[in-house]
């Protein structure tokens, strides 16, 4: 099985918009080194760190964790953060081997002491649902199962399409007006609304997928864009 992890260590702090992280720097690179540590005790057959910080210069990570590959993806850096990862995780899936399992975890959080580094490949994917049979269902996207590349690949470009799409979707009266208003006078720096985690789920129900929803991961960490640092587990 393959380990994906999800870095953006040195994040762009852009002006007029919400702190995008409360750690400093050297936290985030501690979190991340032992995101990595932790892995290669979990005897995954390949660690790849994918990351799109601003700065191209990786070094702390490339020289505390030898056997990981690191790859910088530069890109524009988006409010919505999810876009830019499933950008980033679609960026490298030419690089995967055939028909290998992937485990997909954010960095800096941790495989605790419940995590078990095995997956069904009854199932395409494992993860953790949040108000599952909801119209507000959602799913963890900071760790995940998937079967192989292919089926990840379809997930990704599906769940983008969800993202960008949904908004301009007519669900009830409001929306169609809104369609309609859209329609007739186009207003193109509308915000997307629209998180993976909630577009995720939707494309998890509705592409025919076979899914094991679980209640646990067994990873933890913390939320760098919430001045609460209490640890949450997953």
């Amino acid at each position: 099985m393959i380990a994906i992890v999800s870095s953006c260590l040195y994040p762009e702090e852009k002006k007029g918009e919400s702190k995008r992280s409360h750690f400093t720097r050297e936290e985030r690179e501690r979190q991340t080194i032992s995101t990595l540590r932790a892995l290669e005790n979990c005897n995954f057959s390949q660690i790849i760190l994918v990351d799109n910080s601003v700065s191209t210069n990786l070094d702390v990570i490339n020289s505390a964790c030898k056997a990981v590959q690191v790859i910088h993806v530069k890109q524009y850096q988006f409010i919505n953060k999810g876009i830019n990862e499933f950008l980033m995780l679609l960026a490298i899936l030419d690089i995967l081997p055939e028909n290998e399992p992937i485990f997909k975890i954010s960095a800096r959080y941790l495989p605790n002491e419940n995590f078990k580094a095995n997956f069904d490949e009854a199932y395409d994917f494992k993860v953790k649902p949040y108000h599952l049979g909801t119209k507000s269902s959602s799913i963890s996207t900071r760790g995940y199962f998937v079967r192989n590349k292919h089926i990840y690949e379809d997930f990704l470009l599906k769940t983008l399409n969800e993202t960008f799409s949904y908004e301009q979707r007519v669900v009830g009266i409001r929306s169609l007006i809104n369609f309609v208003k859209q329609f007739l006078k186009p207003v193109f720096n509308v915000p997307r609304g629209a998180s993976v985690e909630f577009a995720g789920a939707r494309v998890l129900k509705y592409a025919g997928y076979h899914t094991e929803y679980v209640d646990k991961l067994g990873i933890s960490g913390t939320i760098a864009g919430f001045e609460n640092k209490s640890i949450i587990e997953e």
